[in-house]
This record gives C-alpha cells, structure tokens and sequence, in this order.
C-alpha cells in the first residue's frame, strides 16, 4: 500500500478506480479497511465514476503511530488529508466522513474550502457545532479508559463496549488508541459553520447513541441537506444501501 511523508510522518493511503475523486475519512477505532472497504462503500463508488482514496489516519492502520497525544488531534489529522491532496495534486475532491471523520470533514470544509466540491457527513449529530449531549471532543477522553479493559467490557452499553471488540478486531494498537483518545478534538462553533458554503449532506441514524442526530447542523450550514434513516444506529450506518444510495445520489446530482 503506499504511503506519503511529511515532516518525518508516514501517512498510510489507498487508491481505487478512476474518475471525480472521493477522500474517505474514518471513525474512530477502525481503520479505511474496516469502516469502507468491508461494508461496500468502495465497490459502490468506483462503480459509478468516482475515484476513491482512503487515508488511515495517523495512528491507525500502517501509518506512523505515537504514544503522545499531542501527535493527534483534529488539527494533526486536517493537516495530514491537505498533504496527501497535495500529494496526489488532487483538485475538484468530494469528502466523506463517517463518525469521528465528521470532526475532521467539518473542519477542513471550514479550514481548507479551496479543495472541496461537496461532502457527505455520515453517522453524526449536533455536537459538531457544541449542541450536548454528544460532543465528540468531550467523550473521547473516556474511550481509554474503556480500550483499557483486559476483557470485554460487558457491564458497559452495548454501543460503548463495541469500541472494545473494534480495537481487537482491527488489531490497532491499544498504547496509540489511547494516546489518540486524549487527543484535542475541539468543535465549530455556529457561526463558523454558517461560513461554510460547502454543499454538505448529513447522514444521521435514528437510533445512534453514540453521536445522535444532525438536523441542526444541516440547517446551520449554508448549503446543508439531512437524510434520517429509521431504524439506524451509528453502527449499521455503515452497512445500510439507504446510506450508500443516498450519498451516491448526492454526489452523482449535478
């Protein structure tokens, strides 16, 4: 798989099909392979024009990892998807986040416009723009405590303790996971995100527990749109057509 580095840190990425380029950009505690290679989305897209490129975040996958948790954070990883657009000398890009990818798609849609055509947040809610109760840079702090468990934590909900089986299958490294978890993750405010003019889709499942719904960071961006999918959770986002169409649609639509 290659690899580009910058300031002395390799960055693991992957390459698939030809046409418009797509970034994908995971969640938290699983790698590209896992979050959208497995579940479809790659085949789904390379099918329909769109070339698509996976980036494992630093810590995540082959590339480079650190026990220091200001190796991480929001700012570290925007920084790491300009390089590799840079490096690639993409223009014109389409950007997909999926859960803790949100964070960071929100903030390069804000930090970084000049690259961007459109973009697709999925399996997210109104803590992007501070709105509790799940505010993704407040609750990361105790996901190490939870990847800290020598067995699965089965006293914890379900939706918590699959963090847990996530890191075992993945086969991530706990000491990066952790250190990655303290990381500093801080969100938009309001008023930055009404600047982004963006057109941007928000994904939410009903039943996701863990981020909860967007409707409200759809309607404070400037050119946003919310799809809600009954029945969903933060998990089986990733796995339902009704997301994987929706987000085709939106890209496909002129």
């Amino acid at each position: 798989m290659p690899k580009f580095t910058e300031n002395n840190i390799s960055i693991n990425y992957q390459v698939y099909g030809t046409g418009k380029p797509l970034i994908l950009l995971h969640g938290a505690i699983v790698n590209f392979d896992f979050n959208y290679v497995k579940p479809g989305w790659v085949e789904t897209l390379t099918e329909n024009g769109f070339q698509v490129i996976g980036i494992d975040f630093r810590g995540y996958g082959e590339s480079d990892k650190s026990n220091d948790p200001s190796f991480y954070g929001t700012e570290n990883f925007s920084n790491d998807v300009v390089n590799l657009i840079n490096h690639l000398q993409l223009e014109n890009v389409g950007l997909i986040g999926y859960s803790m990818g949100t964070v960071i798609a929100l903030d390069l849609l804000h930090k970084h416009p000049k690259y961007f055509t459109k973009a697709v947040l999925i399996a997210t809610g109104d803590g992007l723009i501070g709105l509790p109760p799940f505010i993704l840079g407040n609750m990361l702090p105790s996901l190490s405590e939870i990847l800290s468990f020598e067995t699965f934590p089965s006293h914890l909900p379900s939706h918590i303790a699959a963090y847990w089986s996530f890191l075992n299958q993945t086969g991530l490294e706990r000491e990066a996971m952790v250190a990655f978890s303290r990381g500093k993750y801080p969100h938009l405010t309001s008023e930055q995100v009404a600047e982004i003019d963006i057109p941007t889709l928000i994904i939410s499942g009903e039943k996701d527990l863990v981020l909860g719904t967007g409707q409200k960071v759809a309607q404070t961006l400037t050119s946003g749109e919310y799809v809600e999918i009954e029945a969903a959770d933060h998990f089986t986002l990733a796995l339902l057509k009704e997301a994987h169409q929706s987000t085709l649609d939106f890209f496909l639509r002129n």
